[in-house]
């Protein structure tokens, strides 16, 4: 019984955590945040986690086995349409995790630990993915591009794909991100892909990326 009220209690110090970083910044919530959140004592807190880094260290695994499982689970594009479609997949998984996103770089300077399993996680697993992902489209004849192209493109659309909660907030001065910058996420990433489409594609990407993204601008 006391180990399964431990377990709860570890996971609600976990998921209240993300409620409130996402809502507030991580910048703006300490230990003592979460506990008052949640009703409990700073030291019950601390029984379970030295400081507020370890917290994030287990909600950047859980958001990357997340995403990593949508990786591995959705079934590749075969379409325009299909790719529009998957790459929200992608951006709606940070989207439950975006304040990792707000300011990742200050985030991993802070902790070795997670600089660790971010480098980890982008270098030997999504990187991979994604370049999968190309070679379908190469292969059904969506794109054109060589082996050193597909590698190149999967590191450049998950570099802006990391990066651009980040800097879409600062570009318009929020302090708070919102939907929508999820909706020009999924057209900056996609646009990388633009120039690889066969010419016979791009008037229904225009078309289909236009239709799905109201808020571009």
């Amino acid at each position: 019984m006391a180990r399964e009220s431990k377990i709860n209690t570890y996971t609600r110090i976990i998921n209240a955590s993300l409620v409130l970083f996402n809502e507030e910044g991580e910048r703006n919530i300490s230990t003592n945040h979460i506990a008052a959140h949640l009703g409990i004592s700073p030291g019950n807190l601390y029984y379970h986690f030295r400081n507020k880094d370890e917290i994030i260290i287990q909600l950047f695994k859980r958001y990357s086995e997340a995403l990593l499982n949508y990786l591995q689970e959705a079934v590749l594009p075969a379409s325009v349409e299909d790719s529009i479609n998957y790459m929200a997949g992608i951006y709606d998984v940070m989207w439950e995790y975006r304040f990792l996103f707000s300011d990742v770089n200050t985030l991993l300077a802070r902790s070795a630990e997670l600089l660790g399993e971010h480098n980890n996680f982008t270098q030997a697993k999504v990187s991979p993915l994604l370049v999968n992902l190309l070679t379908q489209l190469n292969g059904l004849g969506i794109i054109h591009a060589d082996r050193t192209a597909m590698n190149d493109l999967a590191v450049n659309m998950w570099m802006v794909t990391k990066y651009w909660f980040d800097f879409d907030s600062s570009l318009r001065g929020r302090t708070k991100l919102t939907q929508d910058s999820k909706t020009r996420g999924i057209y900056r990433t996609l646009s990388l892909l633009r120039p690889y489409l066969l010419p016979e594609y791009r008037d229904e990407f225009d078309k289909r990326i236009s239709l799905a993204n109201p808020m571009l601008k």
